[in-house]
């Protein structure tokens, strides 16, 4: 297979109609369901059913779609990182960060951006577990993400520590005045959460510690508009629709008013891992040793675990 067909393959899978594609391309459609049926020749498999409403995948076509995403987004990568080597530029790295990530490694990924001799890196916030997928398919050289779930594991990484969280409560609430509040007291609440689809790991930590009972019908509130938004959670809270979990130290300080964030006992202790596919480009490595040194600064409010500077571990 050559690149381009690869090219010509993934822009009738995205688009839907040979139309669309060859406008995409600028190429005459008749032309372009030529080349993809001489793709499909040499692979002996038919890629797409075409349909009077357009065109579907095969199966075989499902799964060519990953790879070919992934081939060609190492493609231009390798083109533009000897574009940067030829011309002596920094290379440069895409770095994916969860939602909450950037709220405890602020400084660091500030320092990140242009404090990496020779590289230069490019941070970008993004919806939960939406990080993952993204160094899956090569649209990301790395990502900065929650515990991850199991079926989660098939990426390389490095545990950067843990974060402390505790819980928020209503300002009125009867635990509001506790200096630490046992999980056991919260059994009968409301906690509210953002979708799980989008943060499956660090959501079923969360719930699973303030309500280690298991959670009833309707027990756990979940709003749309709370997908990437921490501050909904603690504005629902405020506004008396329940308790939520919060990162010690800075769900506190988030200018929301109507709430008080007290530490939990036994302590709620969440992961943050620096992920990348393997093999892993220098530049990666670099960016994953610079994480880890970062997160020892006291400044953040990282808990270096004791096999924080290890060597990075895989699946």
């Amino acid at each position: 297979m050559e690149l381009r067909q690869l090219r010509y393959f993934l822009a009738v899978a995205e688009e839907g109609r040979f139309s669309r594609a060859a406008a995409r391309l600028h190429l005459a459609a008749p032309s372009l369901s030529q080349q993809i049926q001489v793709m499909e020749r040499e692979l002996r498999v038919t890629l797409f059913h075409r349909t009077a409403r357009g065109v579907v995948l095969t199966p075989a076509g499902e799964v060519l779609l990953p790879r070919a995403r992934v081939i060609l987004a190492e493609a231009d990568r390798a083109r533009e990182d000897v574009r940067a080597a030829g011309a002596a530029r920094r290379e440069q790295v895409s770095l994916r960060v969860c939602t909450m990530a950037e709220l405890v490694l602020d400084g660091p990924l500030r320092d990140a951006a242009f404090g990496i001799p020779g590289v230069e890196v490019f941070a970008t916030p993004c919806p939960g577990d939406d990080a993952i997928e993204a160094v899956r398919q090569a649209r990301a050289d790395a990502a900065i993400v929650w515990s991850r779930s199991p079926d989660q594991r098939d990426l390389d990484g490095v545990v950067l520590g843990a974060v402390l969280f505790g819980v928020v409560l209503p300002q009125g609430h009867p635990l509001a005045g506790a200096q630490q509040v046992p999980v056991a007291l919260l059994s009968g609440e409301t906690v509210v959460m953002p979708p799980r689809p989008q943060f499956a790991g660090v959501w079923d930590g969360m719930v699973s510690h303030l309500l280690p009972g298991g959670a009833t019908v309707g027990q756990v509130m979940v709003e749309p508009d709370q997908l990437n938004a921490p501050e909904a959670v603690l504005r629902a809270v405020a506004a008396g629709a329940g308790i939520a979990a919060g990162i010690l130290g800075i769900a506190d300080h988030r200018g929301i008013e109507g709430i008080v964030v007290r530490p939990l006992y036994p302590a709620l202790r969440l992961e943050l891992e620096a992920v990348w596919r393997a093999p892993g480009r220098a530049a990666v490595s670099l960016l994953a040793a610079f994480l880890v040194d970062s997160s020892r600064d006291p400044r953040t409010v990282i808990e270096s675990p004791d096999r924080a500077g290890q060597a990075p571990v895989g699946a």
